[in-house]
């Protein structure tokens, strides 16, 4: 699939009411002015509401009479279907046909920007779970899918905008079974179409709504990482190398744990009060390049429009969805559209039309009793900074074979299955090498694995120090480990002697232990990933697998990536210009195909090919 590049859609005059409000000239005159920003895929939202209008009729003791529309006349058919609200779609996909604009349709749109939009008759019910809303819910579907599945710029299905936000769900049981209802119900209508997840927040230790449950029922996984708080990306300023490579991170997470490729499905900053207009424009094209590299499948901004002068709910009460618009109220572009624009250009000038896939390096393993975002994330930082390319995997999963293992911040008692445990044992003795960080987890065959002797755990809330290469690394944990070696080197200890990173030869592998919760606590911690000496520490333990790789950078700031074909991506995730400050293997060379070979602008990319000197 080539990459696609777009927009969430709300008119410009209407927002959630453009449906029942519909206007062509004013949807015509929107779609023109975000095609010339470089849009070429559209997500939009048929607003379950004004799309099915089922109301019920109650008498004496609030007995069911039976059903009609808002107008309380009888439906003019069996699924409610606003046969109006139809007609109005299939002009606005004309519309947007014009300008080849292709559309991913939220079928099922009952929650939109803090608001529910539901049929009348299933307020009140819970629309996950109640007979009743199942009973509509298919109807709806079938309906609308059987009616618009002619226009040819579908490109694909979305479950529907956040569905896990519209009712209560007590198990990923009770999420699989309702997901699994409205994907065949949408397979049913159109078999020949793919379906994207439209879900946000899934969990992948444990909880309601899982990624492994949606990648097993859907096509696409569709993370949506704003600037904020739902992913933990508001501790540092926009444009730090935390906020611009978490979204990133997400995608991955969510691809290695489900099992599906990703479509960045909504992105925005929000207000002005989170940045100005300008680091709004470097976040779009930091986060688009880097999207496209990581061979995620699209790219969409939230939103086309800016809502600043309307008052229905949301916009009269969420102050957050006035100003998200990719152009202003009078349609002219922001800094943020020319950014899309330079960012979809760049990749179409590329050679090749998909980037060539990521060759990783590393599996990082999350275990069992730790949450595993804060675990994830940081590692997947850190390892950038440090030149180290990863995927995920959990304690529950089969481990993949890699020749680098992370093991990030082991906690609590059960840790891992034993399979999983074991298969990393043989992992490391036929040769790889596994970094483990330190929680407090329980961990069999401590001594056999890591060459350290326990002399104890200290369950106290300490501070310790201790001098790196990079500098001082400062550092807290409530429990450590009381270590001596017995047959491991101890690389650094802190200031009261205790071991803090040791190297441990197994089989033929190598085991590094940090005695410290070291991943965790940066996922929370200001200014982290600016310090050098946390991904310093990452350099210095994957020291010998950096060596062999053609090219890496020795600025913490660049992120290399290697590609199939001989194909090489550097991104500066920073708000400052970098030195590429590249080290090649003897021999080696890099031919620029977009972008120096000396320096990156801040929040940008370039891509090169790696060859032989003649």
């Amino acid at each position: 699939m080539k990459f696609m590049l777009g927009v969430n859609y709300w008119d410009s005059r209407s927002g959630t009411d453009m449906w029942r409000k519909f206007d062509p000239e004013v949807i015509r005159a929107d779609i023109r002015s975000l095609a010339a920003c470089g849009v070429r895929q559209m997500r939009v939202f048929p607003n379950w509401r004004d799309f099915q209008p089922v109301e019920e009729y109650l008498g004496w003791h609030g007995i069911s009479h039976g059903f009609c529309d808002y107008s309380e006349r009888p439906l003019a058919n069996g699924d409610g279907i606003d046969e109006t609200m139809i007609a109005h779609f299939r002009e606005f996909a004309g519309i947007c046909a014009e300008s080849g604009i292709g559309l991913i349709v939220s079928v099922l749109t009952g929650w939109m920007s803090g608001r529910l939009f539901i049929p009348r008759a299933l307020i009140g019910k819970n629309i996950l779970t109640d007979p009743a809303a199942l009973m509509w819910t298919h109807r709806y579907i079938r309906g609308f899918v059987t009616r618009v599945r002619d226009l040819p710029n579908i490109i694909m299905w979305d479950l529907g905008n956040e569905c896990n936000c519209m009712g209560q769900s007590g198990s990923d049981a009770q999420s699989y079974v309702w997901t699994a209802f409205v994907r065949d119900a949408i397979h049913a209508a159109d078999p020949t179409r793919e379906i994207s997840s439209g879900m946000h927040g899934l969990s992948s230790d444990g909880g309601a709504w899982t990624i492994r449950t949606q990648g097993e029922l859907t096509d696409y996984l569709t993370p949506h990482p704003y600037v904020s708080k739902t992913i933990h990306n508001d501790v540092d300023p926009m444009n730090t190398g935390r906020t611009t490579i978490y979204p990133t991170a997400q995608c991955m997470f969510y691809e290695s744990i489900g099992g599906k490729p990703t479509i960045l499905q909504e992105q925005g900053t929000f207000s002005e009060a989170l940045g100005n207009a300008e680091m709004a424009a470097d976040f779009v094209r930091i986060n688009i390049l880097s999207a496209f590299i990581h061979g995620v499948r699209g790219y969409f901004w939230w939103c086309g429009m800016n809502h600043s002068g309307l008052e229905n709910a949301p916009y009269c009460w969420s102050m957050i969805e006035r100003e998200l618009g990719l152009v202003d109220s009078e349609r002219r572009p922001k800094p943020v559209a020319h950014a899309l624009r330079e960012a979809g250009k760049t990749i179409e000038a590329l050679p090749f039309d998909e980037m060539p896939a990521r060759l990783t390096d590393a599996v990082c393993l999350l275990t069992a009793e730790q949450n595993h975002w804060d675990c994830a994330a940081p590692a997947f930082v850190l390892g950038k900074q440090a030149g180290i390319d990863m995927t995920f995997a959990t304690g529950q999963m089969t481990l993949p074979e890699a020749e680098l293992y992370i093991v990030p911040c082991l906690t609590g008692w059960s840790v891992m299955e034993l399979e999983t445990q074991e298969a990393l044992f043989r992992q490391v003795r036929a040769g790889a090498m596994a970094y483990l960080s330190y929680n407090g987890g329980q961990f069999t065959r401590f001594e056999e694995f890591t060459g350290l002797r326990s002399g104890g755990i200290v369950t106290s809330r300490r501070s310790h120090r201790a001098a790196t290469a990079c500098g001082e690394y400062a550092y807290y944990v409530n429990q450590e480990i009381l270590a001596e070696p017995t047959d491991a080197e101890v690389v650094l200890r802190n200031e009261e002697g205790n071991v803090l990173l040791s190297r441990h030869r197994y089989g033929k592998g190598t085991v590094w232990f940090l005695n410290a919760p070291m991943e965790q606590q940066l996922a929370g911690s200001y200014g982290a990933f600016s310090n050098p000496v946390y991904a310093g520490i990452y350099r210095t333990v994957f020291a010998e697998a950096l060596a062999k790789k053609p090219v890496t950078s020795d600025n913490f700031a660049v992120a290399v990536s290697l590609h199939r074909g001989g194909i090489v991506s550097a991104l500066n995730y920073t708000d400052r210009e970098q030195e590429c400050a590249f080290r090649l293997a003897p021999g080696k060379r890099l031919i620029p195909l977009s972008g120096s070979a000396e320096r990156l602008p801040k929040c940008s990319a370039a891509f090169y090919r790696l060859e032989n000197q003649a």
